[in-house]
């Protein structure tokens, strides 16, 4: 006798985060379809409230007829394409709030681990004056960071839309960039500017606290929040304020990842520094 698989309790509150929006909005289309169809609709710029329309009227004819989304509209990406529904790009000031704190987070994780393994060092091995000599390699790690957010700036819906079509290939190309810009930093050692490794070291944090205190603002005030929301009084309309919860709570989590990967250096150079 053949035993029908269950889904262990585990998975299914996976689930049930992951398709959270999609059950509360459109309980009637399937989960797989109704997350494409946002997905895509949100690549497009199409802002949260038109998008939560565009998603009811998809249920509300699922539920009168009872026929699966995927037979009635076909495929979900080609669908919202098709729509053709008025968007709203994103403005300069917009990319400035999404990337500026991120950028000022990772430049002054970058200067304080410079700075301040150099100070520490110095500190363990009893040496005086200690000093950061900047790099061709240094300076061209910090080109490449404004070069990655200009380009994403510019970019972000084809490389959201390439990292979401090829997940494996964009994690290996991200890889393989990060490494390339370590190597570089290794072997262009050549120095262009030595300065003291207290104030280097005190700049950097005082960016990286900048880029966390505004990072940190954003997610407390919501100013990127666009949920998506249905223009009908539905049951379970908490659950969209409950995912928007969960979607800040990951951006919380994102905040305040990179100061502590700032403490790396720093420990590094207390553990491995000479007597």
């Amino acid at each position: 006798m053949s035993r029908t698989p269950q889904t262990s309790p585990l998975r299914e509150r996976r689930r049930a985060a992951r398709y959270e929006i999609e059950r509360s909005l459109a309980p009637h289309v399937e989960e797989e379809w109704a997350e494409g169809f946002v997905i895509e609709l949100r690549l497009l710029d199409v802002p949260g409230d038109v998008l939560g329309a565009a998603l009811t009227e998809v249920e509300s004819h699922c539920a009168e007829s009872g026929e699966k989304a995927s037979e009635v509209f076909g495929d979900p990406v080609a669908y919202a394409r098709s729509l053709d529904l008025p968007v709203q790009p994103a403005g300069r000031w917009d990319m400035v709030t999404v990337l500026g704190p991120v950028g000022s987070q990772v430049l002054g994780m970058l200067v304080l681990g410079w700075g301040g393994g150099a100070a520490v060092d110095a500190w363990r091995t009893g040496a005086a004056g200690a000093t950061v000599g900047l790099t061709v390699g240094m300076l061209l790690m910090v080109v490449a960071l404004g070069v990655v957010l200009l380009l994403f700036a510019r970019h972000s819906s084809t490389v959201l839309r390439h990292i979401l079509d090829r997940p494996v290939v964009s994690w290996l190309v991200l890889t393989l960039l990060t490494g390339s810009l370590g190597v570089c930093a290794v072997l262009l050692d050549s120095e262009v500017l030595v300065l003291p490794a207290v104030p280097v070291a005190t700049a950097g944090a005082l960016v990286l606290v900048a880029g966390t205190v505004w990072s940190v603002v954003q997610v407390r005030q919501g100013a990127l929040d666009d949920p998506v929301v249905s223009p009908l009084p539905v049951a379970g309309e908490g659950a969209g304020e409950a995912a928007d919860r969960g979607a800040r709570g990951v951006s919380s989590l994102i905040t305040w990842t990179v100061p502590l990967l700032a403490l790396a250096p720093l420990g590094a150079a207390w553990l491995f520094a000479g007597p």
